[in-house]
């Protein structure tokens, strides 16, 4: 299938191209920043140090974004060194050019683009989203040269204005090196990313704070202050940050006894009003101080240790709590223990959150102590843990600091969290040794911090948890890749796609962890102890020891040479097959036992290449779809061959386990035939007949006989329930003979394959299920058991497997995740043939004996001291929810009313602990047990038959959802977890068609100022039940996704809404296709037709959906053209304001291009807005006055150009002819007095033009206005010839064009087209000042103009722009003011004027031609007329401008006009070119 346009938008485009490696490097900054928090502002300075490599260098490139940088005032200084100090030179000014990169996020407005020019959109936004193709790697970065993100800012070394001139460097012979200081002054304002204000809108209620924002992507930290936003340009850094001293100084808030506040924000109160704001930032803290300019401002300094990335900072400002975790939870003898190893973990929340703080990070001060005793001494001063609102991630792990979410805070009483949340803050401490202190070479080197992270907190959480729970979770973490490995990219490429979204750090973070819990078993086997822990410690000591910029960069290539050497063995293949290639191994194992040669024959064949395929599409997974096709990731094969040494554990007939090691080799064929040896000589004990004995009286004989430890150990697990009335309360059945005697004939127990957890990988055993069952119940390994329980989950239904699964959940010795897999494994055997409800009976009969009254569904009150306990009772209780009757497809009602039962009666008031997520399961179980697992026609007509039990159950089902949701009103949740279980409830409900959909349940909760969890909830159910198919929903929700102020709703939103599209794309909302009748079956009764062919052709479609994307995504557009055609419209104008937004950032914009993309086809068409020209236009008033000229200007928008059409097209061939003298123009009459030398005559077009002299012009014809005491002199021809312009050789063909006005855009001008006309008026005012004023001019300064002295400079050579270069400039005159309407006519002379007019230039020639020779005479005319001349036309036809006006003395003298003109003694024309207009 063709592949869909979306991932086509860029493939004709060129690529992008990337910066290359920049000839120098920074060794330090300096950044200064002051904090306002009222108008969420920084301004700052930010001084860099760097070293140039090259001395041609003449310029640098810095990354800036969202910045107002002031490169009028940038400096630069240039350090040398002089006895071994630096020395700074003079700071000069530089010139600089700062070209802002997110400007690409939104057009000029004149472009009119809609949500269909999304690739538009994108293309003109390229180099932003842009992600580099390769990577520069961080080693020698020093000596190689940095790689900037934007180079937005070029700042020139030089100085402006700095000479050109080639200098001459006497340096010595081994400086090869110049460093220079650049001082960048800066603003920022409102930015999109880079920083986030919390508190500070009018509306937000929560205490003001700022932090900086982070992402893996280069590109967000020069959003904060110009800088080289480049992971591997480490350096040393000094940040001071200035920032109000209280919360009244940061807001503005005056004292009570200050005065009274104005501002329209809620008032604070007088505490918080005196709650003073801190600043935690990377490093330590160097100074403290006040502004010695405002009181009301402090000044803290930082300086981290070590070099880092700008990457790795971050600061945050607000009134933080201080909680020091090490004093409170370090024991003194641990402190002794330590020493100076002894790490200071120091937490800062929000005020009235400290006791939350400190049940959150109890575990925090074991883990510091672990990791410096395990691995290596921390690497930097302290480790600081900051709980902040609105975080986007969970956590953020910076330079010995840690950003963290408030949702991760708990209270005491809540047990729910406990584990995860110490998992993901251990994870942060952990990553300052692997991520902080050492950084990876490339992006494809980030799998190796991720996963020693890792390792070093699944170590921590074993030692805490205990080895059970270490194991199960690898166990449950490695069958989840397995399912999920599947055409994704392998570990090592998939560290350059890490940007594209949430799901690619989750992936990288899950088989990371899983790569180095296997590669631990495997170097821990082949070194004899020399496992990965030994090795991860010698590195980090050796890197703490060097402090060298080279020893702290990760490299794959480097870190397995560390591993072979240490296990002496080679690992390329592993690294071959679990980093550099993606998927996992998955086994079919068959074992039979050769009595002949008395070995068991194991075949192990690896069937992934079979069993793997494409999986269908899931709402979850619809964006990172679309990204990495667009992103062009490359996706890993399925590997034939994995290969690599297994243990095979056989428990023989006497229950001795024998470990065999096998070695899959990369050779061998897919199925691989293996013997094992048989050890066991004798025959196999009687273990179940002789636990029969024991339960019915012969232990004496037993312990006669001797029973050894290992005897007792074989019945120690599942033992339980085994007396024939226990058997018939619970429905146990037992083995029956002929399965005893087949069990007492087989030579061994059962067979565990990869019994070490070596592998990740999927096996299917063909063993028969007692061999499972005594696995289950005599394997000491929660891996062996899982194993076991997961084929009875899957395997046949039958009633022992049901009585062994309710065995191990009432007996407690198992783990409890053990224990909560049987459960779940216990819903399927409730449709066991002739046995009907088995499972539910004994789920009901296991939780009514544990935690409710005897005999009764009435449970006892609430006791979750034991944590294992709990987690069975909420397994059991979801177990029962999920049971659904084979023939009606639903729950049965006992099961429904138990599980109601369980809400009702919920007694908390002797528990200790928080009963608030214990209600939430109970209410979403009760929404589960209510949906039918199937539907179909039976099941509807059953659904609608009124039935009062059902009815009655219904109506007391959602009595109780309401409840939840009023009691949560009142009363408080833990974030609000009541509320969001009972609107989950209802959306599950009402999706399933249990209860008719009500919208406003939950439109009810989307108004501003509800939590966010809620809001968010909110949306994710309206566009679950397909409410975003309405238009104003879809407004809505794009409406808040732009403005809401926080990023982790808008993160949320996004998502919430590319689920919904992809509902849309993958048919959950299409219409069901009708059956149509044809005539022959309306003639035919008896003809059963079962699909129609549309039918058939829809349901083809929908399968092509669920398999193909690029089939979802033309669907998707279908059903918007088709289904949704009438309200487009308001889908592209949502679109449309989301897009133009200026608040979100650039991940959210690309976000939405994908989306715009998915909805929409390209446009075909653009708008263009052009500015039209605006031009003034001057009209005399009709009353006269006799001192005054009253005009009227107005303004209007030319709409037709000035030339007609016929001039823009190519002039018509013209005969060859002697072409006419051009008729010169009316001039003014003047007084001429000529003093020049006659200059050599021009060469004309022909020396019969020459001789003949111009026709006569036709007077130019206006009206004078009555102020004018004089009336206008008739105009009179020239005496002299008018003089030729020289003719042009080049091309005798062509006809000679006339000289063309000159203006910016040439245009062509037709050589017979008459010359324009044009109108000067002269107007006379008392009052020259206010006519200035009003024509937009300066008003002239009363003065006399003195004679120039001095002779004009020479002219010029033309240069080849034109001919305009060569005409010299006059001197500075006044300017005259325009009043008059543009024209071409001739201005009317003032009284007394002469007759002479000037003699015009011809108009015809090319406006290239050469200029004529310099005048050797000068001739000096004097004007004494008081009317203004006519402009002289200028060689290439246009006018020249007028002569300023010389203001009259007091006298009322006439004025003077002195021009310079030189004179041709042939024609006794001027030759001089006139001035430049």
């Amino acid at each position: 299938m063709a592949s869909h346009a979306l991932f086509d938008e860029d493939s004709d485009l060129p690529p992008v191209e990337e910066l290359p490696t920049q000839a120098y490097f920074i060794i330090k900054q300096d950044v200064t920043l002051d904090i306002n928090f009222r108008e969420k502002r920084i301004d700052g300075t930010t001084d860099i140090i760097l070293v140039v490599f090259d001395d041609k260098l003449e310029h640098v490139d810095l990354d800036a974004a969202q910045c107002d940088i002031d490169t009028k005032n940038i400096t630069v200084t240039e350090l040398r060194e002089a006895h071994g100090s630096i020395v700074e030179g003079p700071k000069r000014r530089t010139g600089a050019e700062y070209n802002d990169p997110y400007d690409a996020l939104r057009p000029p407005d004149n472009y009119n683009w809609t949500a269909e020019h999304h690739d538009l959109r994108r293309i003109r936004a390229r180099r932003l989203f842009n992600n580099r193709a390769t990577d520069v790697p961080a080693e020698d970065r020093e000596f190689k040269g940095c790689t900037p993100a934007y180079g937005s800012l070029k700042v020139n070394l030089r100085a402006k204005g700095g000479s050109d001139r080639p200098k001459v460097i006497i340096r010595k012979q081994n400086e090869s090196q110049r460093q220079y200081k650049i001082s960048i002054p800066f603003t920022n304002r409102n930015g999109r990313d880079g920083v986030h204000f919390v508190g500070v809108d009018p509306l937000d209620t929560r205490y003001p704070h700022m932090y900086t924002r982070h992402s893996l992507q280069p590109g967000t930290a020069s959003c904060i202050f110009p800088c080289i936003d480049d992971h591997g340009q480490r350096c040393d850094w000094r940040i001071t940050i200035k920032h109000p001293k209280t919360m009244s100084d940061a807001l503005r808030k005056p004292l009570a006894t200050q005065g009274k506040d104005t501002d329209a924000k809620a008032d604070l109160s007088e505490e918080d009003k005196l709650r003073e704001m801190t600043v935690v930032c990377s490093g330590f803290l160097v100074e403290e101080s006040t502004d010695p300019k405002d009181e009301r401002k402090r000044l803290m300094t930082f300086e981290p240790e070590k070099k880092t990335s700008v990457q790795k900072l971050g600061f945050a400002v607000g009134p933080f709590e201080h909680v020091d975790i090490s004093s409170e939870f370090r024991s003194e003898e641990d402190e002794i223990k330590l020493g100076i190893s002894a790490l200071r973990v120091h937490a800062y929340c929000l005020p009235r959150r400290a006791e939350w703080v400190r049940n959150t990070c109890i575990a925090m001060t074991m883990a510091a102590d672990h990791f410096s005793w395990s691995f290596a001494k921390y690497p930097f001063g302290n480790f600081k843990l900051i709980f902040l609102e609105d975080l986007v991630e969970d956590t953020v792990a910076l330079h010995s600091m840690a950003f963290a979410s408030n949702r991760l805070l708990y209270p005491e009483d809540i047990i729910d969290t406990e584990f995860d949340t110490t998992r993901k803050l251990v994870y942060t401490l952990a990553y300052q040794w692997t991520g902080i202190n050492m950084i990876p070479n490339t992006r494809n080197d980030i799998w190796i911090s991720i996963g020693m992270a890792h390792f070093m907190t699944e170590l921590f959480m074993k030692r805490l948890c205990g080895n059970n729970e270490h194991r199960f979770r690898m166990k449950t973490m490695s069958d989840h890749l397995v399912e999920i490995d599947i055409e994704r990219p392998s570990l090592y490429d998939l560290g350059s796609s890490l940007h594209l979204g949430e799901s690619e750090i989750e992936f990288m973070h899950l088989k990371s962890s899983l790569v180095f819990f296997i590669l631990d078993k495997r170097l821990n086997k082949a070194s004899s102890g020399h496992n990965l822990m030994r090795i991860l410690a010698k590195l980090l000591t050796k890197v703490q020891i060097e402090s060298s910029d080279k020893a702290s960069i990760l490299k794959t290539p480097d870190f397995r040479t560390r591993c072979e050497k240490a296990a002496k063995c080679s690992l390329e293949t592993f690294w071959d097959q679990w980093i550099y290639a993606s998927g996992a191994p998955r086994f079919d194992v068959k074992a039979r036992f050769n009595k002949k040669r008395l070995c068991v024959e194991l075949t192990l064949n690896q069937i992934q290449h079979q069993v793997v395929k494409k999986p269908e599409l899931q709402k979850a997974d619809f964006m990172r779809l679309i990204k990495e096709r667009r992103n062009q990731t490359p996706l890993g094969e399925v590997q034939p061959i994995f290969s690599g040494s297994m243990t095979i554990r056989i428990h023989e007939a006497d229950g001795t386990p024998y470990e065999h090691i096998i070695e899959i080799k990369e050779d061998a064929a897919r199925a691989t035939k293996f013997e094992i040896p048989y050890n066991t000589k004798y025959k196999r004990l009687k273990r179940t007949r002789r636990m029969k004995e024991k339960l019915t009286g012969a232990a004496a004989n037993a312990d006669a006989q001797g029973e050894t430890e290992q005897d007792a150990l074989t019945v120690s697990l599942g033992d339980g329930l085994s007396t024939p009335e226990e058997q018939a309360k619970w429905e146990i059945i037992d083995w029956d003979p002929e399965t005893e005697r087949k069990m007492d004939q087989e030579s061994y127990e059962w067979i565990r394959v990869d019994a070490d957890f070596e592998w990740v990988a999927a096996m299917k055993h063909t063993l028969e299920p007692y061999m499972y069952v005594s696995q289950l119940q005599q394997d000491r390994d929660v891996v062996a058991q899982q194993d076991a329980i997961l084929y009875l989950a899957t395997g046949p239904l039958h009633p022992i497997a049901s009585g062994f699964l309710v065995k191990t959940i009432m007996d407690r010795r198992y783990f409890h995740g053990i224990r909560t897999m049987a459960a779940a494994a216990l819903t399927r055997q409730s449709n066991i043939k002739d046995l009907p409800m088995l499972g539910l009976r004994q789920l009901m009969l296991a939780y009514r004996d544990m935690f409710c009254y005897e005999n009764s569904n009435q449970p006892r009150p609430n006791d979750f001291s034991d944590k294992q306990q709990y987690k069975v009772r909420c397994a059991i209780i979801q177990a029962i929810a999920e049971v659904r009757d084979a023939n009606t497809h639903r729950c049965p009602l006992d099961a429904r009313q138990f599980v109601l039962d369980q809400l009702l009666y919920n007694n908390n008031e002797k528990n200790s602990i928080s009963d608030h997520h214990w209600i939430a399961l109970l209410v979403k179980t009760l929404a589960i047990s209510m949906i039918p697992s199937k539907k179909d026609e039976w099941v509807e007509r059953q659904r609608k038959l009124r039935d009062d039990a059902e009815d009655g159950f219904l109506e007391k089902a959602i009595e109780q959802i309401e409840r939840v949701l009023r009691r949560d009103e009142w009363t408080y949740s833990y974030h609000n977890i009541w509320t969001i279980a009972g609107l989950d409830a209802k959306q599950r409900l009402m999706k399933a068609e249990v209860i008719p959909k009500n919208l406003l349940d939950f439109a009810q909760y989307l108004i501003d100022g509800t939590a966010d969890t809620i809001r968010i909830k909110c949306f994710e159910a309206l566009i679950d039940l397909g409410a975003m198919t309405d238009h104003a929903l879809f407004s809505l929700l794009v409406l808040v996704l732009t403005t809401d102020r926080s990023p982790h709703v808008r993160s949320k939103l996004i998502e919430a809404l590319v689920q919904g599209l992809a509902a849309i794309a993958l048919g959950e909302h299409a219409k069901p296709v009708e059956k149509e009748e044809s005539a022959m079956d309306l003639d035919d009764p008896l003809l059963v037709v079962q699909d129609s062919e549309k039918e058939i052709e829809a349901r083809q479609e929908m399968f092509a959906r669920r398999q193909n994307l690029d089939s979802a995504l033309i669907a998707l557009r279908k059903e918007m053209d088709e289904t949704y055609a009438s309200d487009q419209r308001h889908y592209r104008t949502a679109l449309r304001k989301a897009l133009d937004h200026q608040g979100l950032t650039r991940t959210e914009i690309e976000s939405l291009l994908d989306i715009a993309a998915m909805m929409f086809e390209e446009a075909s068409t653009w708008i263009l807005t052009l500015q039209l020209p605006k031009t003034w236009k001057a009209e005399r008033s009709a009353q006269a006055t006799h001192d005054r000229l009253l005009m009227k200007f107005t303004s209007h928008y030319r709409i037709e150009p000035k030339q007609s059409k016929s001039a823009i097209l190519p002039p018509p061939p013209l005969p060859a002819v002697e072409a006419p003298a051009p008729a010169p123009l009316a001039r003014a009459p003047s007084i001429k007095i000529n003093t020049n030398k006659p200059s050599t005559p021009r060469t004309s077009f022909s020396d019969a033009a020459a001789s003949q002299p111009p026709p006569p012009p036709k007077p130019a014809s206006f009206s004078a206005p009555k102020e004018v005491s004089a009336p206008a002199k008739p105009v009179k021809l020239p005496a002299a010839p008018v003089p030729k312009r020289p003719f042009d050789d080049s091309d005798d063909d062509e006809p000679m064009a006339a000289k063309r006005t000159k203006t910016s855009t040439p245009q062509p001008i037709i050589p017979s087209a008459p010359g324009r006309k044009r109108k000067m008026i002269t107007l006379k005012t008392k009052n020259p000042g206010r006519l200035a004023v009003i024509l937009g001019q300066k008003p002239p300064v009363p003065r006399r103009t003195s004679l120039p002295g001095m002779a004009p400079k020479k002219e010029k050579e033309p240069t080849p722009e034109g001919v305009s270069a060569s005409i010299p400039p006059k001197h500075s005159r006044k300017p005259l003011p325009i009043g008059g309407v543009a024209g071409d006519s001739a201005r009317k002379p003032l009284p007394g004027s002469g007759d002479t007019v000037r003699k015009p230039l011809p108009t015809g020639g090319s406006s290239m031609s050469p200029p004529p020779p310099p005048p050797e005479k000068k001739s000096m005319k004097i004007n004494t007329n008081t009317a203004r001349a006519s402009p002289k036309p200028l060689a290439n036809g246009a006018s020249g401008s007028p002569a300023p006006a010389t203001p009259l003395s007091a006298g009322g003298r006439p004025k003077i006009k002195i021009i310079r003109k030189s004179t041709n003694p042939a024609t006794g024309g001027s030759s001089q070119s006139p001035p430049a207009p």
